[in-house]
């Protein structure tokens, strides 16, 4: 989101949880050395609804001018992640990895965050969909964050450390595996 205050621009959004919640919306995608090689300005929608949704229609926009089988590695938030856009991806021969929202676990039975909770921290739940070779993984730290891969999956474990008011500094258990 890029601050703007002022009135007169038909592309300013507004978005509550942002540090700057009125502003433009723009996304880019950069390499590993932080150089942007391409960015995209939200300016509103064309009143067509897209079959994958918003956020993966500016993930495959982005990632359309990449050549394809290359094996680039895409990652991304919350707002652009879902397992038809790592379906469409995996077809272009690209992998990707994010966050994932609750509401699209896609038929996924993850346990739930009170579940995770009782069992206590570091506890990690995963289902991998095969067909696709995408790896869905739900970890507990202070709550539960769901991570969607096609690039990285549970295995082996590492070690993560974290604060714990009795102990000061604690390690839990993290798991991931190059798929």
């Amino acid at each position: 989101m890029v601050k703007y205050r002022g009135q007169t621009s038909p592309i300013r959004q507004y978005i509550k949880e942002k540090p700057h919640p009125w502003g433009f919306k723009v996304c880019g995608r950069s390499g590993d050395t932080s150089i942007l090689y391409d960015f995209h300005v939200y300016q509103g929608g064309n009143g067509k609804r897209s079959e994958l949704g918003q956020g993966a229609d500016v993930v495959l926009n982005l990632t359309s001018t990449l050549e394809q089988n290359k094996g680039y590695k895409n990652y991304a938030d919350i707002l652009f992640t879902s397992v038809p856009l790592l379906i469409k991806l995996s077809e272009k021969g690209m992998f990707y990895t994010g966050l994932l929202r609750n509401n699209r676990l896609s038929g996924a039975r993850l346990l739930d965050e009170k579940a995770l909770k009782k069992i206590g921290r570091g506890k990690i739940d995963h289902q991998i969909k095969t067909t696709h070779n995408i790896a869905m993984v739900k970890w507990y730290d202070n709550r539960a964050v769901t991570l969607l891969s096609s690039n990285v999956s549970v295995e082996p474990v590492a070690e993560a450390n974290r604060w714990n008011k009795a102990k000061k500094h604690r390690s839990f258990q993290c798991q991931y595996q190059q798929l």
